[in-house]
């Protein structure tokens, strides 16, 4: 009876992490409920641009716990507008509307894109900012990507690994900001 009770002790101390986040016995697959929330706007070049870089990531890391998400949060990004946009880029992820700004001030993007890697099991942000370094400036991309921030997140994630970056300046496009109207005031 004691080895049995030894034996679940050890096997479930060696499933914690030493930040106490529970992995799965497979080697690299987080086991808390991770979202790529990507801020997003169909007529920013620069979200436009992401496009592919996004594809590829979500090809290669997303799985039970980890989903990507686009949030379109401008006022101008109508229901098929956002469509067009996931059929003209091939967007493999879901892409919602955020008109009324909860996901966006939940989250504090500011600009599109941005992205913020939110643990959705223990409710707090892993990582926000931007994708990579392609981007200095709005309208400015560099010839050479040296960083990329996002990958670099999500590897750490695959192999259970300390975040290397928590949080870095995203270049973009503004979101607009929509007037929440109070119907007891009409």
């Amino acid at each position: 009876m004691m080895r049995n009770i030894f034996v679940l002790m050890v096997s479930l101390a060696l499933s914690l992490s030493s930040t106490g986040h529970a992995y799965n016995h497979f080697p690299g697959v987080f086991a808390d409920k991770i979202t790529v929330y990507i801020f997003m706007h169909e007529a920013c070049i620069i979200s436009q641009y992401y496009s592919l870089p996004l594809r590829e990531m979500h090809e290669e890391y997303a799985n039970d716990n980890l989903q990507f998400v686009g949030l379109f949060s401008n006022p101008s990004s109508e229901a098929y507008k956002v469509h067009m946009f996931k059929d003209k880029y091939n967007i493999p992820f879901e892409l919602r509307t955020d008109h009324y700004h909860l996901k966006t001030e939940e989250l504090g993007a500011t600009v599109t894109p941005e992205v913020v890697v939110y643990n959705e099991s223990q409710g707090e942000i892993l990582c926000k900012g931007r994708i990579d370094d392609a981007y200095a400036r709005v309208g400015r991309r560099k010839q050479v990507t040296t960083t990329s921030e996002l990958k670099d997140v999500l590897e750490a994630l695959k192999n259970n690994q300390p975040i290397p970056t928590t949080h870095t300046k995203a270049v973009g496009c503004f979101i607009g900001k929509t007037k929440l109207i109070n119907h007891k005031d009409q």
